[in-house]
């Protein structure tokens, strides 16, 4: 399985035109929302390989909030057949994809505020900021959750509650990633609303087992600090 990311340019010009989306995620959402997880899976992953070989705007941040989104649906197709090496390994791509898109939009903004642009600018690119910030925080929940399907091979104790965590974890993301635009966009009213659930299911991941330890024994994807995800591919 090869892990697609971006080339992405520090830049800090905000978009002025919305961009179409890199690949057409309708019939893929519509199986996976009727609950056809197997065909799903087929389509994201179909939708997966057209991503990677198609031109991309790379400092637009909505390419890498589309390939999060694909990656996250694979992970949850993934979740409903058990399959646990290919969740993680799903995670591991959107971990590192939510990362690259946050170190996007901050290389951005201060390059913005360096050449003194214009406050509606600047205050565009602080709220993809903010955005970013955000999604970064629940993405390793979930990652943490994948490892502990992983290691526990879905069994036992740990199996058990890693199942009903990540299965009340999907619930309160609802509507808090909407993807009506064909990629993932944060509704920031609805997540302040859910703050105390996530709260919640974080320390209830905790006890389930020794998270630095498991994230020490199952390395997320490498990536440079400070600089944007190269187009390296992770097997």
């Amino acid at each position: 399985m090869r892990i697609w990311i971006l080339i992405c340019l520090a830049c800090w010009l905000m978009p002025t035109v919305a961009a179409a989306t890199v690949v057409d995620s309708a019939h893929a959402e519509q199986l996976y929302k009727s609950g056809d997880y197997e065909e799903a899976r087929e389509a994201f992953l179909d939708l997966l390989d057209e991503f990677s070989a198609v031109s991309k705007d790379s400092t637009d941040y909505r390419a890498y909030r589309e390939l999060a989104y694909i990656y996250d649906r694979l992970s949850d197709c993934c979740f409903t057949q058990r399959d646990w090496p290919m969740l993680k390994l799903y995670m591991d791509g959107m971990l590192e994809v939510t990362y690259a898109e946050q170190n996007l939009v901050e290389n951005q903004l201060s390059g913005a505020i360096a050449s003194g642009v214009a406050r509606a600018t600047a205050s565009y690119l602080y709220d993809r900021v903010d955005e970013s910030v955000r999604i970064t925080s629940i993405v390793p929940l979930k990652r943490s959750l994948a490892l502990l399907l992983l290691d526990s091979d879905g069994e036992g104790n740990v199996g058990d509650g890693a199942i009903h965590q990540y299965q009340r974890l999907a619930a309160a993301m609802v509507n808090v990633l909407e993807v009506d635009s064909g990629f993932y966009e944060l509704n920031v009213p609805r997540l302040e609303q859910k703050i105390e659930e996530f709260t919640n299911i974080h320390a209830e991941i905790e006890k389930l087992g020794d998270l630095e330890e498991l994230w020490l024994k199952y390395p997320p994807p490498t990536r440079v600090e400070g600089a944007p995800a190269g187009p390296n591919d992770s097997e």
